[in-house]
């Protein structure tokens, strides 16, 4: 059912120009590797919509990083650990905080405008975190300022070509090695191979499995559902954050409030105005996420309410103002004033804290495939991300990927090129792609909406063994709409992945029978490390657990 490739077989018949490198995906994890690739070799940079879409755009938060004393690397380091609930991988997160200072600086040599306050660089402090160590930019934009420097940037290099509205397909291996991508030009609806010595996977995370996400459209899962098929390792993939914070315009939109806001001073109170998060924790409302979801959870439902609120009335107008003018403006479009009114939110699927499988060079187990950003488990997040340590990592772990690339790439012997080629001509004459057709059109929509919504009710924050059973079977059901048919549609690749990843999601959190981090079980709501301090990984129909390190 979830086989090999999303094709069953006949006829591509055009294999594309030869690159060193493919990066899959535009955010800040995929261009800040292909700008580094491509000071040595051609780069090739595919993603499904145009450079900009992408999770790191809608950051709002910051990025994290111990650059001011008396804050240093061990506090970083003791935060992340302490957010990941016994799961973090301390050598990972040891590569992460100690590489976090240096990546600050190439941002500022590439020109981002962090925000000053006093004539020094403005710090914050998020969730989870001991010392003001989030850097931001634009108040409350600062994935967008990132994100726009980074498309501008990389668009000076020569080496670097890019391919807008493509979309990575499945990847093609031959005993173990990555021999190229199967991509879909979408404007021609056109198949074709891309061959390759190395891909970078960046493609984001999977929010849209939910029917209630902070992520763009794109987060569908490819790159993870790709890389399962293909053989690679899935892992922590059951540890889904939400963030606490959403709120909900007039016309039915998502709009993100960032955790900074709360970093200054903002409260959370249930219907009685009562401050909830008081008493639960000793950091009250700055709580890592999953504690502050959970208890959330709790108030809405005593309550019989889909929300609670915010509350920033208490700070300095001056301070909103400087701080969160995108969010001060989004409310205002909405009939809400930050300094006045309580704001009603909610929490949504926000950040997948697994993914695929690396080692601390981004390696997959594929030879050849690198995972990096969302879409990679390197360990550093364990059960649950530390507030803003996500778009420093897809920096830290690329600048990993980017060295192993180029000493590899280096060292290759002459005749590669011809000979993955000609493999590549072989497997196409003995098996020529096709993909699966799937549902019909006219179901289709209707089909994504009613899955999102399964999945937020069954694989979402509370989850218990009964309704993760009926998940399975709902998800085997969709998947089976795609057997043995062929047809081209983005629509219904993508309703694939996200049916992929769903099952690899509620198979492994039916596994893990506790309680931990964001993996919440109603039937098993304690933590258990005698049993399960051990990530859970997924390979094919293969079950295995690794120690933590």
């Amino acid at each position: 059912m979830f086989s090999r490739y999303l094709l069953d077989l006949p006829d591509v018949k055009k294999i594309n120009d030869w690159y060193d490198c493919i990066v899959i995906g535009s955010g800040i994890a995929g261009l800040s590797t292909a700008i580094r690739i491509s000071k040595h070799f051609k780069v090739k940079v595919l993603t499904k919509s145009n450079l900009s879409e992408s999770t790191t755009w809608y950051a709002q938060g910051g990025i994290a990083a111990a650059v001011k004393k008396p804050d240093w690397w061990k506090m970083h380091y003791g935060d992340t650990i302490e957010a990941g609930q016994g799961l973090c991988d301390s050598s990972a997160v040891e590569k992460l905080v100690k590489s976090a200072p240096q990546m600050i600086g190439d941002l500022l040599e590439l020109g981002i405008a962090f925000d000053i306050s006093g004539g020094e660089i403005s710090l914050t402090t998020e969730g989870g975190h001991t010392f003001p160590r989030v850097l931001h930019a634009g108040g409350d934009a600062t994935g967008e300022e990132i994100e726009k420097k980074l498309v501008k940037y990389s668009g000076s290099f020569s080496n670097i070509d890019f391919f807008s509205e493509h979309l990575a397909v499945d990847l093609i291996t031959e005993s173990g090695k990555l021999l190229g991508i199967l991509g879909l030009d979408i404007k021609n609806n056109e198949l074709s191979i891309h061959p390759c010595t190395s891909t970078v996977i960046a493609s984001g995370g999977i929010g849209q499995l939910y029917d209630i996400s902070t992520n763009p459209s794109i987060s569908t899962g490819d790159g993870i559902a790709m890389s399962w098929r293909a053989g690679a390792s899935i892992k922590d993939i059951e540890f889904i954050q939400f963030h606490p914070t959403v709120f909900k315009t007039n016309d039915n939109h998502l709009f993100l409030i960032t955790e900074a806001l709360r970093g200054e001073g903002a409260f959370l109170r249930d219907s009685n105005g009562k401050r909830f998060m008081v008493g639960k924790h000793p950091k009250a409302e700055l709580a890592p996420r999953d504690i502050v979801v959970k208890e959330m959870v709790k108030v809405m439902t005593a309550q019989n309410l889909s929300f609670i609120f915010l509350d920033a009335t208490h700070i300095p107008e001056k301070l909103l103002k400087v701080r969160f003018p995108n969010i001060i403006a989004k409310l205002k479009e909405n009939g809400l004033n930050l300094g006045t009114d309580l704001i009603k939110v909610f929490p949504a699927a926000h950040y997948l804290n697994g993914g695929i499988k690396t080692d601390l060079k981004g390696r997959t187990d594929i030879e050849g495939l690198y995972a990096c950003g969302e879409t990679a488990a390197t360990g550093a997040h364990g059960a649950n991300r530390l507030a803003s340590n996500s778009l420093i990592e897809g920096l830290v772990f690329g600048w990993e990927i980017s060295k192993d690339i180029i000493r590899k790439t280096r060292s290759k012997k002459s005749g590669h090129e011809a000979k993955i080629t000609a493999q590549l001509k072989n497997i196409i004459s003995k098996e020529p792609l096709h993909l699966k057709k799937g549902p019909e059109e006219d179901n289709l929509e209707e089909m994504i909406l009613n899955f999102r919504k399964m999945m937020s009710r069954n694989v979402g924050i509370l989850r218990d063994e009964k309704i993760l059973k009926h998940a399975h079977k709902i998800i085997d059901e969709y998947a089976k709409l795609f057997i043995n048919k062929s047809l081209i549609d983005t629509k219904k690749i993508e309703f694939f992945n996200m049916l992929t990843v769903g099952h690899l999601i509620a198979k492994a959190g039916l596994i893990r029978t506790e309680s931990r981090g964001t993996h919440l079980r109603n039937d098993w709501p304690k933590k258990d490390d005698k049993n399960w301090k051990k990530h859970i990984i997924l390979k094919g129909q293969d079950i295995s657990f690794e120690p933590v390190t």
